[in-house]
């Protein structure tokens, strides 16, 4: 299967950088027999030259068939910030050569923005705990109608006042400079762990709760329902779900 670079982001990253919504992630996985080496080395590294500036988030993927590799994380960026270079660019890519990618049996790259509008109660998340999917879309689809099916599905959920939908947390990014394979990440923020995953952990709906579909259809009429059903069916190709954790330990603080 496909390995995806994923872009896991804080909402509270997003409220002290709101107009700087882009991220920078490199995924790496450590080889065989050198986990702990590694983060022993990373954090060194972080301690050196990420705790001022460019600063990062660490993640681990805890399950799937990219359990082990890690996505580090440089946030707050905007598009003019890809136009300066760091003062200690040597420095730094010295210190990666000899302290880091000896570790490493797999690096990559990518760039993400996050989208405040296809996102839903992301704002003042501390989640540190994710339930990540990753999404291939249909080649040559017409995103800005995906994008405004995810809109409509934002709002809907809005209407709901139930204990569940009060503490769902979700946020949207997509990939930039992807080529012809667009990628969509969509964050589930587990503000209480794991345990929120839990089959009525946040209670039962009182009965006679209307579902989504309910709401949808009332806002929306029913053939803009089965329009979407459609739309949403070819959108995404493939797509891959897993959870993760956030590695305060080796982040910036």
């Amino acid at each position: 299967m496909k390995r995806i670079l994923l872009l896991l982001l804080s909402a509270t990253t997003i409220a002290a950088h709101s107009q700087k919504t882009l991220s920078t992630v490199n995924t790496v996985k450590p080889k065989k027999g050198q986990k702990m080496a590694f983060e022993a080395a990373y954090k060194i590294h972080v301690s050196k030259f990420h705790k001022a500036d460019e600063k990062l988030n660490v993640y681990e993927i805890m399950s799937g068939p990219s359990a082990g590799y890690y996505h580090l994380v440089n946030y707050g960026k905007a598009f003019a910030d890809f136009d300066n270079e760091r003062a200690d660019a040597n420095a730094h890519s010295l210190d990666l050569d000899k302290t880091f990618f000896p570790y490493l049996e797999d690096t990559r790259n990518g760039t993400f923005r996050y989208i405040d509008s296809l996102s839903f109660n992301s704002e003042n998340n501390k989640a540190e705990k994710f339930v990540v999917t990753v999404s291939h879309l249909k080649q040559g689809l017409n995103i800005a109608d995906y994008r405004k099916e995810l809109a409509r599905g934002i709002k809907i959920y809005k209407m709901f006042n139930t204990n569940f939908w009060n503490n769902l947390s979700l946020s949207y990014y997509e990939q930039l400079w992807d080529g012809n394979d667009q990628v969509t990440v969509s964050i589930r923020n587990l503000k209480e762990g794991f345990k929120s995953l839990e089959q009525g952990y946040y209670g039962q709906a009182p009965a006679g709760t209307p579902g989504f579909r309910d709401l949808y259809t009332k806002e929306y009429g029913g053939t803009a329902w089965d329009d979407r059903v459609k739309l949403m069916e070819g959108a995404v190709v493939s797509s891959e779900q897993y959870i993760m954790r956030l590695r305060k330990d080796l982040s910036s603080e």
